[in-house]
């Protein structure tokens, strides 16, 4: 049994069609890494939405905050509460730590001594 050997216009559409199937295997593997990149582009681009809108809140935060620093509010809060000061007329009350205060305090109950058995008072005088 013998091939029959394929004529030049055979073997030249042949090779046609291999070099047309990796040009439109080419293109459609680049196209497919494409669509990936895209993907994972629109994922980070969410996580960086997410990103910016937190740090913006952080700001308008930072700003809210900044402001009220500025105001005659903190000035008389930091005034009154840290360096413990008071206005001309008033009079600062300064409460040592450990300390309660007189309404608040509660009177504490005089501790009972214990009843011990006899036989231990008894011990304690034999055996000092």
């Amino acid at each position: 049994m013998s091939l029959r050997k394929p004529n030049h216009s055979q073997l030249a559409v042949g090779v046609a069609v291999a070099i047309a199937a990796a040009i439109v295997g080419g293109l459609a593997w680049g196209f497919a890494r494409q669509l990936v990149l895209a993907q994972q582009m629109q994922a980070e681009d969410g996580r960086l939405e997410q990103a910016v809108a937190a740090e913006q809140a952080r700001h308008d935060e930072l700003i809210a905050q900044l402001e009220y620093v500025r105001s005659d509010e903190y000035v008389e809060h930091w005034a009154r509460g840290e360096a413990k000061m008071a206005r001309p007329g008033e009079v600062a009350v300064i409460v040592l730590a450990g300390e309660e205060a007189a309404g608040d305090a509660q009177p504490t109950p005089t501790p009972r001594p214990e009843a011990r058995p006899f036989w231990v008072e008894l011990w304690e005088l034999v055996f000092p």
